[in-house]
């Protein structure tokens, strides 16, 4: 082999070595019906969807609201989940025996007390602290006339 021969066989090698890579040809993919393009930024809507974002489907840009109502007319209402955080239980009885706010235990069956009342808050209610996924209720017991709500502190 000649010297020429081998230095355009290397030039040529380094000349393919050298060019710039060609783009790839992207594909498009679409995604099922009422759902955002795979690669766009989108927002989960109450049914489940997810919009693309937009003046109408904006990003959120405060916490989920929560209001249970523990007790009603007396009447204490299912145990209920939480998201978890800062809440506020408000309550008022027409006469009071005890109001217990409850939590679920570690054995995911015993209620446990949080907070015992005995009488109205005299101003904005009692703050307490819930993890993620909590199950909370209240119990009632020589009251009348009682009310009680929890509601997330934004």
């Amino acid at each position: 082999m000649s010297k020429y021969s081998q230095i355009g066989k290397y030039g040529l090698m380094t000349a393919l070595l050298l060019l710039p890579s060609w783009p790839a040809m992207a594909q498009k993919v679409e995604a099922p019906g009422g759902y955002a393009p795979l690669s766009a930024p989108c927002s989960v809507q109450t049914d489940g969807t997810c919009r693309p974002l937009s003046a109408d489907a904006p990003l959120p840009v405060a916490p989920p609201q929560e209001r249970l109502v523990l007790v009603s007319g007396n009447e204490a209402a299912a145990a209920r989940t939480v998201l978890g955080g800062r809440y506020i239980l408000s309550q008022s009885c027409g006469a009071y025996g005890s109001l217990i706010l409850r939590y679920r235990g570690a054995d995911g069956a015993t209620m446990l007390p949080l907070v015992t009342k005995g009488a109205s808050d005299a101003t904005t209610g009692t703050s307490v602290y819930l993890g993620n996924a909590a199950v909370v209720d209240a119990a009632i017991s020589g009251t009348t006339g009682c009310n009680a709500i929890l509601s997330k502190v934004p």
